[in-house]
């Protein structure tokens, strides 16, 4: 363990220096503590970044005039952040309570992760930490090293040939090699065969890349690349579409880092990996559609289209538009069920479903409301133009069957249709209203539309 003395002349303030009590010898670690670090001249003149950090709150305490230069502050405002503000891989306090658990168990503890400068730009480090006490209190130091001066580790790297062969050819990411002076960009046999291309096709330039991105996802994955190659972030990273030989686009993840500058510190090469991750996305996307689509209808279920309808309803009161709901409701659909069973039921409805979804407008809102009723919610429509458009609806369904064991099905819909009004202005009354008119509908025989 490490422990700090005072020198023999304490009256004059005390000059601190450091003895090792266990079997290493270095001492060339500067042990800061808040009473002595005015004294300690060496700290200031070590070429590492050095912090003294509270255990407790992960608060800064203080640190060498290195530090303060590599994260570009002064030490008055190093000392007002935490080392979740400045390390970019500490998330929370739950974490770092767990960083400071396994120092106990292994130190000095090395942890690799991201410090954050005053304009937001990141750099890569190395942080080796020990606890050490002064006067009975307990604190951590930690000695950082920048990792982007690593060069020489970094050319070891690129020369392990037999290792980079493998990873271009069997490994299940593609990679890609871009050369910026040149504009050449080498895509790996795996990266061809993700996007469906043979070993001797696509153009080793970067057009080949930036062409096939999505349109919508252009600005995004270029804001990513151009915020890493000017050095506000460690590695471009980013997720998007991107074409495959058919045209059609799959959802990729993309990441890379700058590996060769030139002698003015401008990036000059940048290689990365590009993992297809469709399958994922797509679960992604089944998944929302589980949470906004009804099941059976594969129409908006009531929650989402609630949602939609609020949104256009507000558009509609804004601007003074005609906005007409129409309430639809399947005629004798219990008989249906109880004759045929719940299986042929659902046929029906999804007959319904399909047979109104194909005669709306794609400004329309239609969704499953409950049971055998459907909502549909009409903007910049006058009443006349939406009872024509529901008695469409209406003789369309007439007309529609479905065929089990041989035998025709048919059901008819009784359609309640009202307008927004002053005095009608919220859902709730709009769909009450709704619910009066196909009241009325049913009673007069159903298989008909009326307004409120």
């Amino acid at each position: 363990m490490l422990k700090a003395y005072r020198g023999p002349n304490d009256s004059d303030g005390g000059q601190a220096f450091i003895h090792q009590v266990d079997s290493v010898t270095d001492v060339s670690d500067p042990l800061l503590y808040p009473d002595v670090c005015r004294n300690f001249e060496a700290f200031d003149a070590l070429p590492e970044a050095v912090y003294l950090i509270d255990v407790a709150n992960a608060s800064i305490l203080r640190a060498n005039q290195t530090a303060c230069d590599e994260l570009q502050m002064t030490l008055a405002e190093v000392c007002q952040h935490t080392v979740f503000s400045l390390q970019r891989d500490v998330l929370d306090l739950s974490h770092w309570q767990k960083i400071i658990a396994a120092i106990r168990q292994d130190s000095p503890f090395v942890f690799v992760g991201r410090h954050v400068r005053k304009d937001g730009s990141e750099f890569a480090v190395e942080v080796m930490s020990r606890f050490v006490c002064w006067q009975g209190v307990e604190y951590l130091l930690s000695i950082e090293r920048d990792l982007s001066r690593r060069q020489a580790v970094e050319d070891e790297l690129r020369e392990r040939e037999a290792l980079l062969a493998y990873a271009l050819n069997e490994a299940t990411d593609g990679m890609w090699d871009w050369n910026i002076v040149s504009g050449d960009v080498f895509f790996s046999p795996q990266l061809k065969r993700i996007l469906g291309y043979g070993p001797y096709e696509m153009p080793p330039v970067v057009d080949t890349w930036k062409n096939n991105i999505h349109p919508d996802d252009v600005e995004i994955v270029m804001t990513a690349m151009n915020s890493h190659l000017e050095g506000r972030t460690t590695r471009y990273e980013a997720e998007y579409r991107l074409a495959n030989r058919s045209g059609q686009y799959i959802w990729v993840k993309d990441r890379g880092r700058v590996c060769q500058s030139d002698g003015q510190g401008q990036p000059v090469r940048v290689v990365g990996m590009v993992h297809n991750i469709d399958v994922h996305k797509q679960l992604e996307q089944r998944l929302r559609d589980l949470a906004t689509i009804d099941e059976l209808t594969e129409l908006m279920n009531r929650r989402a289209g609630y949602s939609a309808f609020e949104q256009v309803l507000k558009l509609a009161s804004r601007h003074k538009a005609p906005f007409c709901v129409a309430l639809m409701d399947l005629d004798f659909f219990k008989q249906v069920n109880d004759r045929y069973g719940h299986q042929v039921g659902d046929k029906v409805l999804k007959m319904a479903a399909d047979c109104f979804y194909q005669r709306v407008r794609s400004s329309d809102v239609l969704m499953r409301w409950g049971g055998e009723e459907f909502l549909l919610v009409m903007p910049h429509t006058e009443l006349e133009d939406a009872r024509t458009l529901c008695e469409a609806l209406r003789q369309q369904l007439a007309q529609s069957l479905v065929v089990h064991n041989g035998e025709d099905i048919s059901v008819t819909v009784s359609i309640g249709v009202t307008t927004l009004t002053a005095h009608n202005d919220s859902i709730k009354k709009l769909v009450k209203e709704a619910d009066t008119a196909l009241y009325r509908a049913k009673s007069l025989g159903k298989d008909r539309v009326v307004s409120f």
